[in-house]
C-alpha cells in the first residue's frame, strides 16, 4: 500500500512540475507574448554593444535589428602575415516599427556604416570564427 501512494505523489510531483515549467518558459497554448520578444535586448544611442549572430536588438524607437551571417570574410587571421588585409561583409536586417524587414550590409573596413531608419548602423568590430560576434554603435542619422 505504502509503495502504490510513493508512486501517485511521484507522479502528481512530476506533472505539476512540468505544468510549472511550461508555464515559466512561455509555452503555454492560451499565451500571445513571444518568449524572445520579451527577452530582448534594448540598445541605446550611442552606446557600442556586441551581438552574437542570430541574435535580435530593439532600438530605441521600437525598431529592430537582426544580425544574420557574415556573408564573406577574406580578412587577415590574427598571428598571421598576409599580404592583404582583406575584408568582410556582414548581413542584418532591419524592421523600423510596424513595418517590414529590409537587408542591410555593411562592409568591413571599406563601408562600415549605414543608414537604417533614422539610425546610423556603425560595424566597431568583427570577430573571428564559425558565427563570430559582432560590435555595433547605433546613432541618430544626419
Amino acid at each position: 500500500m505504502r509503495f502504490v501512494f510513493l508512486a501517485r505523489t511521484t507522479v502528481a510531483a512530476l506533472i505539476a512540475a512540468c505544468a510549472l515549467s511550461a508555464c515559466a518558459s512561455g509555452t503555454s497554448s492560451g499565451g500571445t507574448g513571444s518568449t524572445q520578444e520579451s527577452s530582448m535586448r534594448t540598445i541605446a544611442a550611442g552606446e557600442s554593444v556586441s551581438i552574437r549572430q542570430g541574435e535580435t536588438v530593439r532600438l530605441p524607437d521600437g525598431a529592430t535589428l537582426r544580425y544574420v551571417t557574415v556573408t564573406q570574410d577574406s580578412r587577415c587571421p590574427p598571428d598571421v602575415q598576409c599580404i592583404r588585409a582583406g575584408d568582410a561583409d556582414i548581413e542584418f536586417a532591419f524592421t523600423p516599427p510596424g513595418g517590414t524587414a529590409t537587408t542591410v550590409r555593411p562592409n568591413l573596413p571599406e563601408a562600415p556604416t549605414a543608414t537604417i531608419g533614422a539610425w546610423r548602423l556603425t560595424v566597431e568590430k568583427l570577430g573571428f570564427g564559425d558565427a563570430p560576434a559582432v560590435t555595433v554603435k547605433i546613432d541618430a542619422a544626419p
